[in-house]
């Protein structure tokens, strides 16, 4: 059975057994050229199991996202393998804190890319990182941001290059806002890292300070960020006035052999 847009929610897609039967909710968007069905959530009554078989089938190919423990086991029992797990958290803005002093030759200067930050970033994001080395197509997708505002523009404001006495880059924060991925209005932090050469001096407290303070000028009620299980800068943002807001487990699905089938549901009357 297809996949089917929700009757009443034209954000929401639905997936059903074969039978018919709506097993979960969900939201189809691109990521990057990545297909996801995010936000997957079982309706009452569906096994979990039942949704892990449909979905394999019917979402072939796709990033499947979940808050449900259930439904990531099913999968993971399945063969498949946990891609991701995280936690999206959200700041109110309703206390920010002033901006960080730097030491003396250091400054935050505007949002960019060069090949410094290039550089510190892949020295940041080393094997060990709990969401893996920095890629080539990372830097592409930060570069498309600044080019062509695909899949967002940054939000200029809440994003800054991190510079050391000598003019180099050597880290960066970057947020987009308001995103279209979540449900509440909020600015997203996409990317916030210091290169290994300034980490241990509390840069990455001043980025994350004037991300804050940019997005609560830029007229936004809320900044949100995911943070991946077993990330050290979760203390940081916790301590800055970060909460949970919802678990993400992501399960990549096997490609299929032939794409999914979405057909358009009737408009409700």
């Amino acid at each position: 059975m297809p996949v089917r847009p929700h009757p009443e929610d034209c954000a929401d897609s639905l997936l059903l057994a074969d039978d018919g039967t709506t097993l979960a909710r969900m939201r189809i968007r691109d990521d990057s050229g990545m297909r996801v069905a995010a936000e997957v959530r079982p309706l009452p009554g569906a096994a979990q199991s039942q949704i892990a078989e449909q979905a394999r089938r019917d979402l072939a190919g796709f990033r499947l996202e979940t808050s449900d423990d259930g439904l990531a086991a099913s999968l993971v029992a399945g063969g498949l393998a946990l891609h991701r797990a995280a936690t999206d958290m959200r700041h109110g803005l309703a206390d920010v804190s002033a901006p960080v002093t730097l030491p003396a030759g250091w400054s935050l200067g505007s949002p960019g890319w060069d090949d410094d930050l290039a550089e510190g970033l892949a020295a940041a994001y080393g094997p060990g990182h709990p969401d893996g080395p920095w890629q080539a197509s990372d830097t592409e997708a930060v570069r498309a941001m600044f080019d062509v505002g695909d899949p967002v523009p940054p939000l200029l404001p809440a994003s800054a290059r991190l510079v050391d006495p000598d003019g180099r880059s050597a880290g960066h924060i970057l947020c987009a806002g308001p995103v279209p991925w979540t449900d509440d209005v909020c600015a997203w932090i996409l990317n916030l890292a210091v290169a290994p050469r300034a980490q241990s001096r509390g840069f990455g407290r001043a980025l994350l300070t004037h991300a804050l303070r940019g997005a609560h000028e830029a007229g936004l009620p809320a900044v949100g960020l995911s943070v991946a299980d077993g990330n050290p800068a979760r203390r940081i943002y916790e301590s800055a006035g970060f909460r949970p807001h919802t678990r993400v487990l992501s399960v990549l699905l096997p490609e299929p052999s032939d794409p999914p089938v979405c057909v358009p549901a009737k408009r409700a009357s």
